[in-house]
């Protein structure tokens, strides 16, 4: 069972790190039909905006979750450096108590608003997409960092040696 999780996460990491270009490069691609729709007269594309604003979303999940797996938050790193290792830990489990604790409250922000969206079948301007599936990432995103994060300071007790330094990466 254990390996099969293992595996799975390995899986989910290699999934968020091909969709990830990806998605910067869809993002790209609209920018420069959004430049050279608005450069030419009478030839605005007004979807290319909200199409950006629904992939930069879903681009910032799948940052933050890289970024979790993979200890990669460079000021935090900083800090840390400047403990012990025995405070590194400290601060470390602390650090990700807190994150767990705000994306917890966030997932439960999430839940009202979309259950508003639902309510009232709020759908985008221009592409008519509901407004529950464009907000429905920060919910999974929330979930899925939650999840990680728990992954990680279950490593950070279990293995004395984790410090969340960048060099570091969640086993």
């Amino acid at each position: 069972m254990k390996a099969n999780t293992k595996k799975l996460f390995q899986y989910l990491d290699s999934l968020e790190t091909a969709i990830g270009p990806c998605i910067l490069l869809i993002i790209f691609l609209d920018v420069i039909l959004q430049v050279i729709s608005r450069t030419l007269p009478g030839n605005a594309i007004p979807w290319t905006v909200e199409l950006g604003e629904i992939l930069l979303g879903a681009l910032i999940w799948l940052g933050i979750g890289v970024g979790v797996t993979k200890n990669s938050h460079v000021s935090f790193d900083l800090l840390l450096r400047r403990f012990s290792k025995k405070w590194r830990r400290i601060v470390c489990l602390w650090n990700i108590n807190l994150f767990i604790g705000y994306l917890f409250l966030l997932a439960i922000f999430t839940v009202q608003l979309l259950g508003f969206y639902q309510k009232l079948s709020a759908k985008s301007t221009i592409l008519q997409i509901g407004m529950f599936w464009i907000r429905l990432p920060i919910l999974i995103g929330c979930a899925l960092t939650i999840i990680r994060l728990i992954r990680k300071e279950l490593t950070v007790i279990k293995d004395k040696s984790q410090t969340c330094i960048t060099d570091h990466t969640i086993k």
